[in-house]
């Protein structure tokens, strides 16, 4: 009754016309923006290897740098074509037999077998993330601006790793700012950075 109070006199919702309170509907949300969840989940996920890092660093290392890129290597933009086909020609979802289908396609299409495993591996991961955000996982090009993202929040990074100063590197950019310093950092870790998973290195 207290609510059905609130509901007349302070909300001044007239019974007549939109009923009492216990016989009113839930509010309808919005549907869920996509993109904003990638960028949520971008974030998050980033802030978890960073710690996970954390602890694998030396003592007395107080710096850091974050690396980023925007596009794929060429392996990996020929998987998620091939993606990208299987979803849309299952009606914008992957076929039961995708792994098995998977597996094939890499037997077939991957010429150098040292990348079969890495080949399964990225595609298991996209298909996650296509299960979480939707096909826009698949893209080739970013939807969204990562070093934007990482700069906004860059205090609460620092604050969370409890260390002094931290940059953001771009990888494959066009305007080869950071080229240089990036030459420092192994050829296996810049191979790791792909458009939505960045590297942090402490330093």
């Amino acid at each position: 009754h207290w609510s059905e109070g609130l509901w007349r006199n302070v909300l001044k919702k007239d019974i007549t016309k939109v009923g009492a309170a216990v016989h009113t509907p839930w509010p309808q949300g919005k549907a869920e923006d996509k993109l904003l969840t990638r960028q949520s989940k971008f974030l998050r996920d980033s802030l978890k290897a960073f710690r996970q890092q954390l602890g694998k660093a030396k003592k007395g290392w107080t710096t850091a740098s974050i690396l980023i890129t925007d596009s794929y290597q060429q392996w990996k933009v020929n998987v998620l074509e091939w993606m990208q086909e299987q979803y849309k020609s299952n009606g914008d979802s992957f076929p039961k037999a995708f792994m098995g289908d998977l597996k094939k396609w890499v037997g077939a299409n991957v010429s150098d077998k040292k990348l079969n495993k890495d080949t399964m591996q990225f595609a298991s991961f996209v298909k996650r993330e296509v299960d979480e955000v939707g096909s826009m996982a698949m893209d080739l090009l970013m939807p969204y601006d990562q070093k934007a993202i990482l700069m906004d929040t860059r205090q609460y990074i620092l604050n969370q790793l409890n260390i002094a100063d931290i940059e953001i590197l771009k990888l494959n950019d066009e305007s080869g700012e950071d080229d240089e310093k990036l030459k420092v950092f192994a050829e296996r870790i810049t191979n790791s950075v792909t458009p939505g998973r960045c590297y942090l290195c402490f330093h």
